[in-house]
């Protein structure tokens, strides 16, 4: 029996085929995994800016009053702005706080079970995730990422908690202490109602967001009727502006090109999502 083996030029010819047929089917393949992947990051933005939006409409709808965002600390000789832990310090976060006064139901969900009804403090705010942290975006270095997210606080104030404020600067903004220009409101005391008098403190405390989706932008612009006695301006609307982001897949850390740094931005443009939504205060005299 004789046996005819591969000539080079057949083996040659196979490789080339087979190399051909291996590119054909993995460029699509990959494109198809990164699709499924960018699918997944836009499917989870979505679900959670739903889901935050879906809180605050409905909170917000049941809002019997809405506290000025326009403030600065009266303790403080050169009266900074609001400034939040956020990614930048010193910058004024006015906007990217809210704080209403509602009458919590008993049995809600985001409040103590067993919590009487009585008018609360409730506010949304962006904070870092670590508010002990700086920011930051991607995980390099050895430090895991840690991004903003939006917080609920519901609260109850009395005279030590968030002092009543009463006086008003050059330019209008209101003059305030305590709870009313804190960065964060997690540190907050606990709440007794029962005591005598009443003592203010934290109801409960949430976060609205995931901590793995960062919070690029929250804006809430309060729309009040437009007379010229500011007693008599009322909010009638408010306008909840927000951008949540997360990494594409497969981008990676930008490098600093005289360092040879890497930084804290991506190579690429990261997935996001944006939402606006005008809601309509139903329940405010």
């Amino acid at each position: 029996t004789r046996f005819h083996a591969f000539t080079l030029t057949e083996l040659l010819v196979a490789i080339g085929i087979l190399s051909i047929m291996f590119t054909l089917l993995f460029i699509p393949m990959t494109q198809a995994f990164d699709n499924a992947r960018r699918g997944r990051i836009m499917a989870e933005l979505q679900n959670a800016g739903d889901y935050a939006l879906e809180i605050m409409v409905r909170e917000l709808m049941q809002a019997t009053e809405v506290m000025p965002q326009e403030r600065v600390n009266a303790d403080v000789n050169d009266n900074p702005p609001l400034d939040l832990l956020d990614d930048a310090s010193g910058d004024d976060d006015t906007l990217s706080r809210i704080d209403f006064v509602v009458r919590s139901v008993q049995n809600d969900r985001l409040a103590p079970f067993n919590w009487q009804q009585a008018y609360t403090v409730v506010t949304y705010y962006i904070r870092r995730s670590d508010p002990s942290r700086n920011f930051q975006y991607l995980d390099i270095g050895g430090q895991p990422t840690n991004r903003r997210q939006i917080f609920r606080a519901q609260w109850m104030p009395d005279n030590n908690i968030a002092p009543e404020p009463t006086q008003m600067d050059a330019q209008g903004r209101w003059l305030v202490r305590g709870a009313w220009i804190l960065p964060d409101l997690s540190g907050l005391p606990k709440a007794n109602p029962q005591a005598n008098p009443p003592q203010g403190g934290l109801v409960s405390f949430n976060a609205l967001t995931p901590p793995e989706i960062d919070v690029a932008d929250l804006r809430f612009t309060v729309e009040r009727r437009p007379v010229q006695n500011y007693r008599d301006q009322k909010p009638i609307a408010v306008v909840i502006e927000m951008t949540l982001r997360k990494p594409t897949p497969g981008a990676r850390a930008k490098r600093d090109l005289q360092t040879g740094q890497l930084l804290d931005e991506t190579d690429v443009p990261s997935l996001f999502i944006r939402r606006r939504v005008r809601v309509v205060l139903q329940n405010v005299p």
